[in-house]
């Protein structure tokens, strides 16, 4: 869609993005609660508002927004079926600038407990190396 491929210097540039002029929020549709604890500002339609006017920026911003907006939302599910609420996130997005803000929303909306550790993108290399250190 931008033609990068490389996720910081998606991020950059999607600092300067609106994702209002992208995504088509629940207050687009409503103002009225549809479920009682939701933001209004919750995404309805990731690109569901989508038009030519839309910048680069504005599309990077609504590509880093979906993509963490579905581990959120799987990452959810999946924990809801067995009791959990700390979720740890690793892996190099979990650096990337726009994800401690949007799943401090998703902590607050779900009552969840999302964190990224220090040192978060090196999780697995950690990991492996501490159950070398076992052997």
């Amino acid at each position: 869609m931008l033609d990068m491929n490389n996720v910081e210097h998606i991020s950059d540039l999607a600092e300067e993005g609106c994702l209002n002029r992208v995504d088509l929020k629940i207050s687009d549709l409503t103002k009225s609660d549809i479920v009682p604890g939701f933001s209004d500002t919750m995404t309805a339609s990731n690109f569901g508002k989508i038009s030519d006017l839309a910048t680069r920026s504005d599309i990077a911003c609504g590509i880093i927004n979906m993509v963490f907006e579905t581990i959120g939302m799987v990452s959810r599910f999946a924990a809801q079926n067995f009791g959990i609420r700390d979720i740890v996130l690793t892996g190099n997005l979990s650096g990337v600038k726009q994800a401690a803000p949007l799943f401090d929303t998703l902590n607050r909306m779900f009552d969840l407990n999302f964190m990224i550790p220090e040192n978060s993108r090196f999780g697995t290399v950690i990991g492996a190396a501490l159950a070398g250190c076992e052997k």
